[in-house]
């Protein structure tokens, strides 16, 4: 129980920084850096130190944790993709909470792969989670926010990739499935980027802001967080990892307020309020 409960503050610390993450990206995006540009550097980069630790300490990988983290990353380039590219058409903080919506997800994936039926109260979270991206997402004219759309099938894709690793990755080595999961995101990413924006990221050259906001992000938001998160996951079921990393939208409506000055409007507290309500009740199972 203490190396679960460990488990569990080293996520929310997780959480804490991915919430920084969504007023960073949204830096780098209005600064002029492609999306697949941003992600190309962001995940390639990472799997070359991670590789380079790997050569280091001499890990040895098996075929399945090769298997699992190439799949897993490119299901970790399409959340990410969807959620970049959402991030152009909304605000930080509504990205922030329609992508925490991943944890109403998780059970009815987890339930495909496992065959564990959700309970009751995921039903009834999945109607409030709903309910409140509905609150969120509407405009004036009753029309839904292209940038909240693509940032709800983020939040699918990122519940397929939580419940992917989590219910393969007993008995194997978290780091060296979290390197393929980068370096198999990373490819894919440089390919999109050769393939849809004239490749961006061999012609650039980056001024001193943009290269701050990249190295944060990819040090902290991907490097660390997702090697903390998949050593995290051996000591936690899928749903419980979904729920305490859901934090994150809290964090991310924050740091958008504070950094880049998002209204605070009655729509974005009672769509966001909703959604949160729908991820704590998801905890009610217990009882």
């Amino acid at each position: 129980m203490k190396k679960e409960n460990s488990s569990k503050l080293l996520l929310l610390l997780v959480a804490m920084i991915w919430g920084s993450g969504f007023p960073a990206t949204k830096i780098i995006l209005e600064s002029g850096i492609k999306p697949f540009e941003f992600l190309a550097i962001r995940f390639f980069i990472t799997a070359l130190i991670m590789v380079v630790i790997m050569k280091i300490k001499k890990i040895k990988v098996k075929k399945d944790e090769l298997i699992i983290g190439g799949v897993a990353g490119i299901i970790l380039f399409a959340a990410f993709s969807f959620q970049t590219i959402g991030l152009v058409y909304t605000t930080s903080s509504k990205n922030a909470f329609i992508t925490g919506a991943n944890v109403i997800f998780v059970p009815y994936i987890t339930w495909i792969l496992t065959k564990q039926k959700p309970k009751l109260i995921y039903y009834v979270s999945s109607v409030i989670c709903f309910l409140g991206i509905g609150v969120l997402s509407f405009e004036n004219n009753l029309a839904i926010n292209f940038g909240d759309f693509l940032t709800f099938l983020c939040a699918i894709c990122f519940a397929l990739q939580i419940s992917a690793i989590g219910s393969k990755i007993k008995g194997r080595n978290p780091f060296a499935i979290n390197t393929f999961q980068m370096l198999s995101a990373g490819i894919v990413s440089i390919v999109a980027n050769i393939l849809f924006e004239n490749t961006t990221i061999l012609t650039r050259d980056y001024d001193l802001k943009q290269m701050i906001a990249l190295i944060y992000i990819i040090t902290f938001n991907t490097f660390i967080c997702y090697s903390i998160q998949t050593f995290a996951q051996k000591d936690i079921e899928p749903s419980k990892v979904s729920l305490i990393l859901t934090t994150e939208i809290i964090f991310g409506a924050i740091f958008s307020v504070l950094i880049l000055g998002d209204k605070l409007n009655l729509q974005l507290v009672i769509g966001g309020l909703l959604i949160f309500l729908s991820i704590i009740l998801t905890e009610l199972r217990k009882s």
